[in-house]
């Protein structure tokens, strides 16, 4: 290659090219609506099989294999084995001396050992600690690390004062925007009025990141940059029958809940429009740098009723869940997205009694999913829909527990919608070059996410290890033509 060019992966999880194309229509001066009239847009499709999640599906995009590979399969999992086998692009980039900066990937926690060779360093928002580069975005990691303990299925509306304060002595120097600031203060007088805006709370966390990861990167200008928000699929997850209204037959949504949900996709995908738009304006700044827009996975309409939710059974207190359930011995909760809970003990003995204890337990008569993680992690799954409060039984193996004295509660969902939309195998992938006269050219064929990390080791000029795939056909060139 004549030359290597720098990057911006912006990570947009779970976004499919048709809610790109839905919001680029609606919004044809958008940053998006640019991106697919000047740039490139394939779908991938990931070759992971089974359930589908996003710390599966991510490793797969990031370190250029399936998951019958890397074996990664949940959050807060052991993934030292998986580094040294197949490390992520980013290790791959650090280790021959590109310059990194890496804001919220996931599986990015543990931070590495030698953090010299990164020009930033913010691990994921399920990390087990704040530790970050440079040291002022520790306070952001901190808040950020609050914020999602208290955001699970239903989101907190209390505000952490203490918490906030103590983020906010930094925040103005480390680079978060007057313009955020009034939107965060907007977002709060709204749900005074509104209260199911209280929703839109999870979007705060990703403006607020972005704008860190954006004063780094303006003032770094690593080799290669990784930015990630989740904040459009939690809302795709929840209100894509407001927004795709003609997906569903056999589910009936209110009138009252579409118009008052109907707003909501919109809503969090401007906020990253307006994220792309800053990163395009930054290019076209700094024309060596492509940005780039990928999810490692899409999300399509799962027109079920029982995705109509009115209640879950949630856990409310892990130390008297193990209790009675008689599992014992030193454990940690690991960061997890609601009704997925995981722990890992410091005794791998504990581990294998917890896994015998929970194989005895029944909740409303059904068994409880679980599995064991690593050496030390387990995971186990919640979240029954829908049941009356009189039938929520606990039962350990042939004994009768109340619900409260192991420690679950039947709680209300205050948007009545689980997930609504939910995982597909089929992402996308979006290329803007401000060196190319692209314009806009037909799809091209789908593409394996697994192709994502060797092409952006080309663009840098590193060596693509053995295991993985070739980078996509004429991409990392320095020019570019469109057939």
């Amino acid at each position: 290659m004549a030359a290597t060019r720098s990057f911006i992966l912006f990570e947009l999880n779970e976004v499919p090219l048709r809610v790109v194309r839905h919001f680029a229509d609606r919004r044809p001066n958008s940053g998006f609506a640019k991106i697919m009239g000047r740039g490139r847009h394939w779908t991938t499709i990931t070759p992971d099989e089974g359930h589908l999640s996003p710390w599966i599906t991510w490793p797969t995009l990031h370190r250029g294999v399936s998951s019958a590979d890397h074996r990664i399969g949940a959050l807060g999992q052991d993934v030292a084995d998986a580094d040294r086998r197949y490390p992520p692009v980013w290790s791959i980039l650090a280790g021959a001396g590109r310059r990194v900066g890496m804001f919220g990937s996931l599986h990015s926690y543990p931070p590495p050992q030698n953090l010299d060779q990164y020009e930033f360093y913010v691990p994921d928002t399920f990390a087990a600690g704040p530790e970050a580069k440079p040291a002022e975005l520790a306070a952001f990691q901190q808040f950020n690390l609050h914020m999602v303990d208290r955001s699970g299925r239903n989101v907190s509306n209390e505000l952490p004062v203490k918490q906030a304060l103590s983020f906010l002595l930094r925040a103005m120097p480390a680079g978060v925007r007057p313009a955020t600031m009034a939107k965060i203060a907007r977002q709060v007088a709204a749900e005074r009025i509104w209260r199911h805006r209280t929703a839109r709370r999870r979007t705060i966390q990703s403006l607020l990141a972005f704008d860190l990861f954006l004063a780094q990167l303006q003032s770094k200008k690593p080799d290669a940059a990784f930015f990630f928000t989740n904040h459009v699929a939690s809302s795709m997850h929840r209100y894509w029958p407001a927004t795709f209204t003609d997906d569903y037959r056999t589910t009936k949504w209110s009138d009252d809940w579409v118009r008052r949900f109907s707003g909501e996709v919109d809503y969090v995908m401007d906020e990253a429009n307006q994220m792309l738009a800053d990163l395009i304006a930054f290019a076209q700044r700094n024309p060596d740098y492509f940005v780039l827009v990928a999810s490692s996975m899409g999300q399509a309409a799962v027109d079920k009723a029982e995705r109509q939710i009115s209640t879950e059974v949630l856990l409310r207190d892990m130390g008297k869940f193990l209790g009675a359930i008689g599992a014992g011995g030193a454990w940690q909760r690991r960061r997890t997205m609601e009704p997925t809970y995981t722990l890992a003990f410091d005794e791998e003995a504990n581990a294998d009694a917890f896994m015998q204890a929970i194989a005895r337990v029944k909740i409303a008569g059904k068994a409880v999913d679980h599995k064991r993680l690593d050496a030390h992690g387990v995971e186990f799954v919640l979240g029954q829909p829908n049941i009356m409060d009189d039938d929520v039984t606990v039962t350990i193996g042939n004994r009768s527990v109340a619900p409260d004295d192991a420690g679950i509660a039947n709680i209300p969902i205050e948007d009545e919608v689980g997930a609504a939309a939910y995982h597909i195998p089929e992402g996308m992938l979006l290329a803007y070059d401000p060196q190319s006269n692209w314009t806009a050219a037909p799809a091209s064929e789908p593409i394996s996410s697994t192709r994502i990390a060797p092409t952006l080791l080309e663009l840098q000029g590193v060596r693509i290890p053995g295991y993985m795939e070739r980078p996509i056909d004429q991409f990392a060139r320095p020019q570019l033509e469109v057939a």
